[in-house]
């Protein structure tokens, strides 16, 4: 969100409306990514799951994706998934029409495949791209996304990085240093951002933070912010 897009935005809520929206596009996703809890099984509540909702495709998505636009009028979207760019063809009307009504688009993805060269053009699209460590640990995770495809999909765009931290970066000091580094560096990214590992209930996998790995963290934070 713009920072001229505030007072809009506060006008809204005072008027009862929702100024954000998030729309999962799609639920289908290449990856499997350790910890991902999209097909558990009460994930979506006690009345369905995700396996056994439909996608919509084609331009039914199209039409439906607008139609819930016009009635919400959102003044932000996130557009998540699944992996968003299973439906780059639907996304190719989508974004110029949202851009055509002012709606500031953010598009998260893995980058698995190419991002459409055009969406350079659109104003209001900020593309977001998650990047869960360096190479040896993000390529082991988020297979087929490796760091190969992502370096040669971003190429020309302009993207967010994003990093879940789990505990396994927090074992060997001055990682998130040198993940800052990597991606700092190349002229694609706008920014970094670092979101920490949320597990379920009653998760007790390897990528959960200890008490004491988020000591460690906050460390590591506030030395790559300094």
């Amino acid at each position: 969100m713009k920072k001229s897009d505030i007072l809009r935005v506060w006008g809204r809520v005072l008027r009862g409306h929702t100024p954000f929206l998030s729309i999962e596009i799609t639920k289908e996703c290449p990856l499997r990514c350790p910890g991902c809890y999209a097909y558990a099984p009460d994930h979506l509540g006690p009345v369905t799951t995700l396996r056994q909702l439909s996608d919509y495709r084609g331009q039914d998505l199209v039409t439906a994706a607008m139609a819930l636009v016009r009635r919400v009028r959102p003044v932000h979207i996130s557009i998540v998934g699944g992996e968003p760019l299973v439906r780059y063809r639907e996304l190719r009307e989508i974004l110029p029409q949202l851009d055509r009504m002012g709606v500031e688009v953010q598009l998260v993805t893995s980058a698995v495949r190419p991002i459409p060269e055009e969406w350079i053009s659109i104003g209001s699209l900020h593309l977001v791209v998650s990047i869960d460590g360096l190479a040896p640990e993000h390529d082991r995770r988020r297979a087929p996304a490796t760091y190969d495809r992502i370096l040669k999909h971003i190429a020309r765009q302009r993207i967010t990085v994003h990093c879940t931290v789990t505990r396994q970066m927090l074992a060997r000091p001055g990682y998130l240093a040198d993940f800052c580094r990597f991606w700092s560096d190349r002229p694609e990214v706008r920014q970094i951002w670092f979101s920490i590992y949320t597990p379920q209930q009653g998760d007790n996998s390897p990528e959960r933070l200890r008490p004491q790995d988020r000591d460690v963290l906050f460390g590591e934070l506030c030395a790559v912010a300094a």
